[in-house]
């Protein structure tokens, strides 16, 4: 039976190193932007922070046609692969340095994430039965391999822009995606049968005299037309964001109550907390904006004698996933046995209760310091930090494959990536309350972060205290059923 399988399948290897590779380029830039536009293109704050989150929601937003389109046509393989070889032009056409051709790359990014994003976390589903206990433990060690990539790219990523160059960096990056690609395709025969096109006859068909792919290919040109005039439009994507999660929210519940009752009202929680998971990606990116703009202004960064650049310490969260990976994915199965794994929506609540707390160590270290603020600060708020993120991100994604409709598995995590996508865009505009105006004193600049960490915090701590009044309900809902059977919902 699937529940006495101990073993983890092969092809969850090859898509840790898909991922791994895909995310050293990923995180290469994430690590880099805010830094690039602020410092090297002179651009406030507040403006950065806004691109930044536009930018990183919409690279979610594509995800919701990305994972329908593999659903239903084109298969998760051959559409991961569509996605890598696009993500690659992206990340190289940003080596050039020309200014201009930013919002372009960026377009071109959004589009190809959408391809491969949510199809090697659904396809990484499809390895395992319904009822399989390996399922969340697989996820942990997967999500393993997105840390790994990120963890060596915030390692060297600052040093290569700052001793050579923020295009060298760049390059890196495309350099990454090109191996994340060729890994994919070779390790294709770990995953059996799963992952094809759901109708191959379906792929053969002509549309408008044209091959269904060259039709595909055609449309991912439009859409990197439509992304790039996002990119230079940031205040009107969000009006765009806004109208299609709402959509998208609508859809994905009209097709979930055509199912049974006991789907559906899983798909109502799948929902429900994808809703108040953007409340915490909202708090979560700020590391990426205000965050890393404080360490560069704020924090004594000299260590024994070496001034670290601060993306540098960007690395302490993948680090400390890393370290804690393991012993997560072993625990969720170990307190399954004796029946004490906490529901989906409990560990939410402690996600956001552990975020919240990390920023308020920020607070506290900034209180403290009459000057500059201790690099170690740094490090127990990304301990805080990291295992907020432990507990609450890759259940939501073994959430969006275990709760859904296997047909609807793509479009689930679509789902998931949508309200991540919008967290993303709220960090953006949330980053404006710890924006420095220029010419600020170092102290004005310190009671700035001081106060809009402040804000991060509660609003977290407010946040998990509203869903912890939930957590009943929700797992009535869930069903004793699928608590019984799911490691995910102990």
């Amino acid at each position: 039976m699937a529940v006495t399988k101990r073993r983890q399948p092969k092809g969850l290897y090859i898509l840790f190193l898909t991922e791994m590779w895909e995310r050293f380029g990923f995180y290469t830039l994430y690590g880099l932007f805010v830094l690039y536009l602020t410092k090297e293109l002179d651009m406030p704050d507040a403006a950065a922070t806004l691109l930044f989150g536009a930018f990183a929601s919409y690279l979610y937003v594509t995800t919701l046609p990305g994972g329908h389109l593999a659903d239903r046509l084109l298969g998760f393989r051959r559409a991961i692969i569509l996605g890598a070889a696009i993500m690659c032009v992206g990340y190289l056409s940003l080596t050039f340095g020309d200014v201009d051709l930013i919002p372009i790359s960026l377009g071109i990014l959004i589009v190809g994430n959408g391809f491969f994003k949510p199809n090697v976390g659904a396809l990484l589903g499809h390895l395992y039965d319904e009822d399989d206990p390996r399922r969340e433990s697989g996820f942990t060690i997967f999500y393993l391999g997105i840390n790994l990539g990120s963890f060596v790219a915030f390692l060297i990523a600052g040093w290569i822009a700052q001793e050579v160059g923020y295009n060298w960096a760049f390059g890196m990056a495309g350099i990454g995606k090109m191996i994340s690609m060729a890994t994919f395709i070779v390790g294709q025969r770990t995953l059996g049968e799963a992952g094809h096109a759901p109708d191959p006859a379906l792929i053969k068909q002509r549309h408008f005299g044209l091959p269904l792919m060259w039709v595909v290919l055609i449309g991912c040109v439009g859409a990197v037309g439509v992304a790039t005039y996002l990119m230079n439009h940031d205040v009107a994507a969000g009006g765009v964001l806004a109208v299609a999660a709402l959509l998208a929210f609508a859809f994905f519940l009209y097709e979930g109550w055509r199912e049974d009752p006991a789907i559906r009202r899983r798909v109502v929680v799948l929902v429900i907390l994808s809703v108040f998971s953007i409340v915490f990606w909202s708090v979560y990116v700020q590391v990426g904006s205000s965050f890393l703009l404080f360490v560069d202004r704020s924090v004594d960064r000299d260590i024994l004698g070496l001034v670290v650049p601060a993306s540098e310490f960007l690395s302490l969260n993948p680090l400390f996933i890393l370290l804690m990976g393991m012993p997560f994915a072993a625990l969720w199965l170990w307190l399954d046995k004796f029946r004490l794994n906490p529901s989906v929506p409990l560990k939410f609540v402690f996600g956001f209760l552990l975020i919240g707390a990390s920023y308020f160590v920020l607070v506290w270290g900034i209180a403290t310091s009459t000057d500059k603020v201790a690099w170690e600060w740094l490090v127990a708020f990304f301990f805080l930090y990291t295992a907020a993120e432990m507990v609450l991100s890759p259940v939501g994604l073994a959430m969006s494959t275990e709760m859904a409709p296997k047909k609807l598995t793509g479009l689930a995590m679509g789902i998931w990536l949508l309200a991540t996508s919008g967290g993303l865009y709220v960090g953006g505009i949330l980053a404006s309350v710890a924006a420095v105006r220029r010419g600020s004193s170092a102290e004005a600049t310190r009671m700035i972060y001081q106060d809009g960490f402040a804000d991060f915090g509660w609003i977290a701590l407010a946040t998990g205290l509203l869903l912890f009044a939930l957590v009943p309900w929700l797992k009535h809902l869930i069903g004793k059923n699928a608590e019984a059977s799911s490691p995910s919902s102990g």
